[in-house]
Formats: C-alpha cells, sequence, structure tokens
C-alpha cells in the first residue's frame, strides 16, 4: 500500500514543484536584435467588483540590469481595456519592462538585447 501511495503522491509533487517558477511571477525572456522592435499588446481585467473592464492610463518602464526604473512611455487604455507600446532598444545588455495597468496588474519582461 505504501508503494502505491508514493507512485501517486510522487508525480503529484513533481507537478506541482514543476509549477512553482510560474506562478512566481517570473518575467518571460526575449532576445532580440539591437535596432529592432519589440511591441507588447495587453487587456485590462476587470475593476474592483464591476464587470467592465478597468480604463484609463498605463506607464511603460523599464531598467537596464539592476539599474534604476525609468518611465519609458504612456499610454490610456480603449474603451474596452486595450493597450499597447511598441520600443525600440537602442543599446545592449538586459532590459526589464515593467507595464502598470489601471487594474494593478502589473506584467513584466526582460528582452536580451544583443
Amino acid at each position: 500500500m505504501r508503494r502505491r501511495l508514493l507512485f501517486v503522491v510522487a508525480p503529484a509533487v513533481l507537478a506541482v514543484s514543476l509549477a512553482v517558477p510560474c506562478l512566481a511571477g517570473a518575467a518571460p525572456g526575449f532576445s532580440m536584435k539591437l535596432g529592432s522592435t519589440f511591441t507588447v499588446t495587453g487587456q485590462t481585467g476587470s475593476a474592483a467588483g464591476k464587470h467592465t473592464r478597468a480604463v484609463g492610463k498605463v506607464v511603460l518602464s523599464g531598467r537596464w540590469g539592476v539599474g534604476s526604473w525609468r518611465v519609458i512611455a504612456t499610454t490610456v487604455t480603449d474603451t474596452d481595456g486595450n493597450y499597447r507600446f511598441t520600443i525600440t532598444p537602442r543599446r545592449r545588455g538586459n532590459l526589464t519592462l515593467r507595464i502598470a495597468p489601471p487594474d494593478h496588474n502589473v506584467r513584466r519582461y526582460v528582452l536580451h538585447v544583443r
């Protein structure tokens, strides 16, 4: 009986341990050539206690390596909560992007510019 339980529990523990990095909010990484463009599109979630999408200002911030965060661009969502940013990095290195929409669901991306 113990062996059967071990075989049932072990895959479940393995599945949970493999899923943890994804749940921890690790930023997706992208590799790109210097001078090419990177476009981010998104849609906000619903506003707290409402059935409509959050609308308003979206802020795109970035930092090179472990430097300080700087605002790169801002935009306003449309009435459906959609937004879009396009950037063209002007130097090589690791650029971390942080998108702060009005629903406070912050998204991050890491660009490896080569």
